[in-house]
C-alpha cells in the first residue's frame, strides 16, 4: 500500500519558491489485509479494512553559489476502520548537502530517517511491525577531465523495529564505495561502482550456522543514456557476492541488477519496463537470503493535457533458498514466492497544485509454502496539493 502511493504521490513543488510545503489525503480500500491464505482466521473475522492516510510535508531547496541545500519532512497519519490497533503516524526526513569546491571537487552530504508499516505480504502474523530505518552518507569526486571523475563514498544504515518487536531481524550495514564516473556533453550518465559491505545483524546469535555477521561486495555498471530521441534506459546491472562468517551455506554469488526502459512513441503515449534481480534490501524483513527477481510493464496514455491513464503489471519470484524462519527446512530448492499484480490507475490534474489519482490492482501470491499464499484487491483515491 504504501509503494502505490509514493508511486502515485509525485511532488508539484513551485521551483520558483525555496520552501514549499505539501497538504494530502488517501482512502484505500484492502480486500485482505493482511495477506492472509484462503481458511486463515483473520482478527474480529474480518479480513477487510478502509485506510485513510493524511499527510504534511514541508521541503526546502535552495543553491548558495555553488552550495545546493536541501531538507524535507513529511508526516504521514495512518488510520484504519475496523483493525485500529494498527493506527500510527510516521515521519518521514532527508537532509542534504550537494556540495562543490572549486572546478575540480563536488560530492554529496545526506542523512535519511523514516519510519514505515511492514507490509504483512513480508510479515506473518498480524501484529503492528513498525521499520525505523536511517541512513547517513557521504561522496566526493575529482573530476580531472570535464567528462570523467573518480571517487569515494561511505554510508552507514540501521533498521530497527518500535517496540522491539523483530530483534532478529534488525541490521546495522556499513558500505564504502568506488566510483569512476563518464558524463558527457549529450547529459548522458555512466558510473561503474566497486562497493564493499559489511554488515550485522545484532539481534543473531554468534554461533555456527547463524545468519549473523556478512561482507558483501558488489560490481556495478549504472547510469542514465537516451538510446534515441524517444528511448531511454537508466539504472545499473552488476554482480553481487555475499558471504556468511558463520554460516558459509549460506553464500550467495550471481548477477544482480535494476533496469528501465522508458519509449515515448508519440506525444501522448509511454511505455515502461523494468526489471530487477535484487538480493533482498535493506528495509526488508526477511533480507537475509531473499533473492528477488521481478518485471514489470506501465503503459500510460494522456487522454487530455489534464487526464491520463495507466496500467501496471508486474511478475516477481522471490528465492528465500530454504530459509527456515520462514518455516523452509533448507532440503528443498523450491523455497520460493510468486507473484502477479495487475492494475489500472487515472490521474486527473485540474491545476499545477492539484493532482487526483484513483485506482484498482489485483494480486496473486503462490508459494512453496500453503499458508504465504494469498489474493487480495485493492482500490485507492489520493490528491495532493502543493
Amino acid at each position: 500500500m504504501a509503494a502505490l502511493a509514493l508511486a502515485h504521490g509525485a511532488a508539484m513543488a513551485d521551483e520558483a519558491d525555496a520552501l514549499n510545503f505539501t497538504v494530502s489525503q488517501a482512502a484505500y480500500y484492502e480486500s485482505n489485509l493482511y495477506k492472509l491464505a484462503d481458511g486463515a482466521q483473520a482478527p474480529g473475522g474480518k479480513r477487510h479494512d478502509r485506510i485513510a492516510i493524511t499527510g504534511l510535508g514541508a521541503a526546502f531547496d535552495r543553491v548558495y553559489s555553488r552550495q545546493r541545500l536541501r531538507a524535507a519532512l513529511d508526516v504521514k497519519h495512518t488510520s484504519y476502520a475496523i483493525h485500529d490497533y494498527l493506527d500510527y503516524t510516521a515521519p518521514d526526513a532527508r537532509l542534504a548537502w550537494d556540495w562543490q569546491v572549486g572546478n575540480h571537487f563536488s560530492g554529496l552530504l545526506s542523512h535519511d530517517y523514516r519510519e514505515s508499516l511492514a507490509g504483512f505480504e513480508d510479515v506473518v502474523g498480524v501484529q503492528q511491525t513498525i521499520l525505523l530505518y536511517s541512513r547517513t552518507g557521504a561522496s566526493a569526486n575529482y573530476w580531472w577531465h570535464p567528462n570523467w571523475a573518480a571517487g569515494l563514498g561511505v554510508s552507514s544504515a540501521q533498521s530497527r523495529y518500535k517496540d522491539d518487536a523483530r530483534p532478529t531481524s534488525e541490521l546495522d550495514a556499513r558500505d564504502l564505495d568506488f566510483n569512476l564516473t563518464y558524463r558527457p556533453a549529450s547529459g548522458n550518465t555512466v558510473v561503474l561502482t566497486l562497493r564493499q559491505t559489511d554488515g550485522r545483524y545484532p539481534g543473531r546469535p554468534a554461533v555456527a550456522g547463524s545468519i549473523r555477521d556478512y561482507q558483501q561486495r558488489d560490481y556495478r555498471l549504472r547510469g542514465e543514456w537516451r538510446l534515441t530521441g524517444a528511448t531511454v534506459i537508466s539504472g545499473y546491472l552488476g554482480h553481487t557476492g555475499r558471504s556468511y562468517e558463520l554460516a558459509p551455506n549460506r553464500d550467495f554469488s550471481g548477477v544482480t541488477g535494476r533496469l528501465a526502459l522508458q519509449w515515448v512513441p508519440t506525444a501522448k503515449t509511454s511505455i515502461n519496463v523494468s526489471w530487477r534481480r535484487e538480493l533482498g534490501a535493506d528495509q526488508d524483513l526477511f533480507n537475509n537470503y531473499a533473492v528477488t527477481n521481478a518485471i514489470t510493464l506501465a503503459p500510460n496514455w494522456a487522454i487530455t493535457e489534464k487526464i491520463r491513464l495507466g496500467a501496471t503489471l508486474e511478475y516477481s519470484k522471490r528465492d528465500y533458498g530454504g530459509d527456515p524462519e520462514l518455516g523452509f527446512d533448507g532440503t528443498d530448492s523450491t523455497g520460493e514466492d510468486r507473484t502477479r499484480r495487475y492494475g489500472l490507475n487515472l490521474q486527473y490534474q485540474p491545476m499545477r497544485a492539484l493532482q487526483l489519482i484513483a485506482g484498482v490492482q489485483k494480486e496473486r501470491r503462490t508459494s512453496a509454502l500453503a499458508a504465504r499464499e494469498y489474493e487480495a484487491e485493492t482500490a485507492w483515491i489520493t490528491g495532493r496539493f502543493a
